[in-house]
Parts: structure tokens; C-alpha cells; sequence
């Protein structure tokens, strides 16, 4: 609908008016403008145009969280004899590698869910703790076959051949403190044991390699993380990287300590927060922060393929209503009214009958 200079002169005085939309935390700045069309002359509140264009709006929340590592696990010592040496914190320790040394000894790491409980020797039964062992020989490049839960004679064969790679005796066979089994390759965050202490107890605790986000979010918040969902984080130094939500939880604690919702004079609810783990899709990005502050935007509202305009261009009518002020191609100008949809990203949806993709239309302040 374009309005003509009648309506026009019912737009009210030059002035500028805030909008804050509950639930969306977005400010929108709208033009008045005011007095006789005919007799104002040249019109100086605008002095750039832009385009409405159709797009993807997305209104998120911003939540603080912290930059850390996936997991956490303990690893105890099960060999007979003195620790002869230790990585230190913030070492990565791969598969196949040392993670610690006994009586001058490496006692590698194996990745695997199971743990080994058992002597793994020829005659033993099937288990799935044999199917770990052939799975770690064969990415370490000693088993050549296809990693089942029989222990058979190509098994010894491999067990001797990546013994022999360490310096050690070339048995052919696997007790249980050989070697550390964990889920993942880890980073080690504390050292527990002492150079020339047992090999016993508590050796060291590590973390996974995997960057993650953790966030404390607001029980009143919880709509808005889901699993698979993706998210924007705010990184230190002002990188940014997207990411997605991996794992919500289910049981929600005091938020008094937690990562910060600002949120210390709500109500319980307020308080109550829920552990959110999220991950990285460019961890590079991340650098080697470790514990630094970041912030996760949670998509709130998400509207595709609109039509919008930055939210400056809008303009509010003395009889209700708002237009936008589009700009012809020979430079004439013309008030059009829209409707009203979604504000998000300094963008307003808008809609109406004489409302096209591509229309040029002024941009206050701008």
C-alpha cells in the first residue's frame, strides 16, 4: 500500500522511538517523521538507501559458558614397581604412546570402551576386551586381520612384533597393567603420582583432545538447548566459531556458583541451571585456551526465506502502523506501509501488498 501526501503530512514530529521486544532482547530504533511533506524541503534524516531482501532470520540468546576440554578420567597404576618418569600437565598423550614409565618401562595407551581385566594370552576365552586389543594393533600397524573378540595365533604374532617396537619382552602375551585403556586419547590436566613412587593408585587426571563449551543454563532457559541443534560461540580475543549442542542434562543444580546467568535475584527457577556441553566445529579456533570465558548464542526464534529490512528504515505512522520509504529507480520517492513480523540481527520482517524483493528504501541515521 503506498500512502500519498495527505497521509504523509499526518506523520508525526522527528523523533525516535525505542522498542524493546519481551522475550527477543532486541532493540529496534523507528523514524518519525513529522510536519507538511510539501513544504519541508530536502529531507535529511536519510542519507543512504538499502535493499529488502529475503533471508534467513534467526533471534538467539547469549549465555556465558567456558572454553575446556571433553571428559574427564582417572588413571590409576597397575604394575609392580617404581614410576621412572611422567608426562607433564597439558601434555597430549596418543594412542600407542606412553603415559607413564615403569621401572624405565612405557606403559602405552590403548583406546577402547572396555577395559582390560584379564590376561590376554593364547587359549583364553572370547571376549570383547580381545576385539580392543586387535583394534589398538591393528591402528598401531601390527595386526593385519579384522579385529574380532578370538584370540588366535596372528594375535600373539602381533602382541610380539609391537613389543619388540617398545624394547619390551617379547612375550606374547598382554597383562592388565601392560597397558592403560581409556575412551579416548587424553590431555593430561594433573599429575598425582611421584617420580619414584609406586606404580600403584591414583597416576594421573586427564581430559579428552576434544574442545568443548560448558554452559550453566537457566532451568527458565532450557527450551532452547537441544541435541544436534547448532549454535553460535563468541570466542576470546573476539573469535567465533559455530558449534553444536552435544549433550543437555537432566538434572538441574543450584546456579549460585555457576558460569554466570546474571540471573542472582530471580526466582528459584532462576537460579536452578542445567549442564550443557557443546562442540566445537573449528577447534583450531579455539587456540590452547583452556577454562577462558566465552559466550554460546542458543537460537530462540527462526524464520526462513522473509523479507526484511534493517530496522532504521522503518518509519511510524501518526494513524498507526509503520512504512518503509522506497526509493525509485529515477529517484523519486514513495511511502509504502508493511507489516510487522520478526526482529532479530538488526532486521524487522516485513510484509505487504506493494512490498517487493530488491525494492531500494532509505535507512535513518544511516
Amino acid at each position: 500500500m503506498t500512502i500519498d501526501k495527505r497521509k504523509r503530512r499526518r506523520l508525526v514530529t522527528v523523533g525516535v522511538l525505542v522498542a524493546l521486544l519481551v522475550g527477543g532482547a532486541v532493540t529496534a530504533t523507528v523514524a518519525f517523521r513529522g510536519g507538511d511533506a510539501d513544504a519541508a524541503g530536502p529531507e535529511q534524516v536519510s542519507t543512504k538507501t538499502a535493499e529488502i531482501t529475503r533471508s534467513t532470520l534467526v533471534r538467539s540468546k547469549n549465555v556465558d559458558g567456558k572454553l575446556g576440554y571433553a571428559g574427564s578420567y582417572q588413571i590409576a597404576g597397575g604394575r609392580d614397581g617404581t614410576i621412572t618418569a611422567l608426562p607433564k600437565v597439558g601434555d597430549v598423550i596418543n594412542k600407542g604412546k606412553p603415559v607413564y614409565h615403569v621401572n624405565g618401562k612405557p606403559v602405552p595407551l590403548f583406546v577402547g570402551d572396555t577395559p582390560f581385566w584379564r590376561e590376554l594370552v593364547a587359549g583364553m576365552s572370547d571376549g570383547p576386551d580381545v576385539k580392543v586389543l586387535e583394534q589398538n594393533l591393528k591402528d598401531l600397524g601390527f595386526f593385519g586381520g579384522v579385529p574380532d573378540e578370538k584370540f588366535t595365533s596372528y594375535t600373539t604374532t602381533a602382541i610380539r612384533n609391537w613389543q619388540k617396537s617398545l624394547g619390551l619382552e617379547q612375550t606374547g602375551r598382554l597383562a592388565p597393567g601392560d597397558v592403560v585403556v581409556q575412551p579416548s586419547e587424553l590431555r593430561v590436566s594433573k599429575v598425582d603420582a611421584a617420580l619414584g613412587g609406586p606404580a600403584q593408585g591414583n597416576v594421573l587426571t586427564a581430559s579428552g583432545t576434544d574442545r568443548v563449551v560448558t554452559v550453566d543454563l537457566s532451568v527458565a532457559d532450557q527450551t532452547l538447548a537441544q541435541a544436534g541443534a547448532k549454535v553460535e560461540v563468541s570466542l576470546p580475543g573476539g573469535g567465533r566459531s559455530t558449534g553444536t549442542v552435544q549433550k543437555v542434562g537432566t538434572v538441574a543444580s543450584s546456579g549460585q556458583n555457576g558460569t554466570g546467568q546474571g540471573q542472582g535475584q530471580g526466582n528459584g527457577q532462576d537460579k536452578a541451571t542445567i549442564p550443557v556441553e557443546v562442540s566445537l566445529d573449528d577447534p583450531a579456533a579455539a587456540g590452547n585456551l583452556d577454562g577462558a570465558p566465552v559466550s554460546v548464542g542458543f537460537t530462540s526464534e527462526r524464520k526462513e526465506n522473509v523479507l526484511s529490512v534493517p530496522v532504521n528504515a522503518l518509519l511510524a505512522l501518526a494513524e498507526g502502523g509503520y512504512a518503509v520509504e522506497v526509493v525509485e529507480p529515477d529517484g523519486s520517492k514513495r511511502l509504502v506501509k508493511v507489516e510487522l513480523g520478526m526482529f532479530a540481527q538488526g532486521k524487522v520482517e516485513v510484509s505487504g501488498d506493494d512490498v517487493r524483493e530488491g525494492m531500494k528504501v532509505t535507512v535513518a541515521g544511516a
